[in-house]
């Protein structure tokens, strides 16, 4: 993972290699370049530069209890996972069908084509990451005993996911929902779309000019880098103005300064749990 801490992440955005998205989790095919042994940990404030000169840093720093706290990523070698690739192959089409093995193979070009090094997976936008090492470490090692000719086993962790897929195959993209969301014509390309095209409620609900073949992307300046919302003018004016009406109206209908305070620290504590939690909704995360 880049850390901030030796102002790394500048040189990572500058980058131009591609990033493939996903929301609330890691998707099949991502689970497949992964195993135990690549699960690592970075510092949450390490997502922010020192010399970031938009001072997210220190606002992250400011607006956390504990920015120093450990979350667990994975990170492998591009040979070491094109080699995972190639040996869970048999075993997910299997699971999936023969009818999602062109998906696979075209995931399996898309790695060997278009990342160079390292295939780093970013978890710092979902929530509750901090606490995530456990989910991870069962993950991993559910795909790790495809490697040794072991049958998944019944409600673990791959075996869940290939059921979850099947369940949901006629809702959306087969290599969306197996492979996240890249750039256009790149993941999903022109032949997987056609193959696979949009079904279900997502195409029905999508706008009418939208480009269904286009990377689900959040509105600018709405998320930071580690995933973590933004707050908006919206939040920074309403939570001062509630904490201000709330405590004013108690000391008017009451005449007492006990009870003002008493108010004003209450509304104090409720406005910054919902900032919070607004902060913290959703789950983006990135496969760059």
């Amino acid at each position: 993972m880049p850390s901030g801490e030796r102002n790394e992440w500048r040189a990572f955005w500058d980058d131009a290699g591609i990033e493939l998205e996903a929301n609330g989790g890691p998707p099949l095919l991502w689970w497949c370049i992964y195993g135990e042994a690549d699960l690592k940990f970075a510092r949450m404030i390490d997502d922010f530069d020192i010399d970031d000169p938009e001072g997210e840093r220190a606002e992250f720093q400011a607006d956390t209890e504990n920015p120093d706290a450990l979350y667990p990523y994975f990170v492998t070698a591009k040979k070491q996972a094109l080699q995972r690739l190639a040996q869970r192959k048999e075993k997910v089409v299997a699971a999936l069908g023969e009818q999602y093995r062109a998906v696979y193979e075209a995931f399996e070009k898309l790695v060997a084509t278009h990342f160079d090094g390292f295939v780093l997976l970013r978890t710092a936008g979902l929530p509750d990451i901090a606490d995530g090492e456990q989910w991870m470490r069962t993950g991993a090692q559910s795909m790790d005993r495809l490697d040794n000719n072991h049958p998944p086993e019944a409600g673990d962790h791959f075996a869940g996911m290939a059921a979850e897929f099947l369940k949901w195959k006629n809702s959306g993209n087969a290599a969306r929902m197996l492979g996240g969301s890249g750039p256009p014509d790149v993941w999903p390309d022109a032949a997987l779309s056609a193959a696979f095209p949009e079904t279900g409620r997502r195409k029905r609900t999508a706008p009418e000019n939208a480009d269904p073949d286009a990377p689900q992307t959040l509105p600018p300046n709405v998320r930071g880098r580690s995933g973590q919302r933004k707050s908006t003018m919206l939040e920074e004016w309403l939570a001062p103005l509630f904490v201000g009406l709330v405590t004013a109206y108690v000391y008017l209908s009451s005449r007492s300064i006990f009870l003002a305070v008493l108010a004003f620290a209450a509304a104090t504590a409720l406005a910054v749990w919902l900032s919070i939690k607004w902060r913290n909704r959703g789950g983006d995360k990135d496969l760059p």
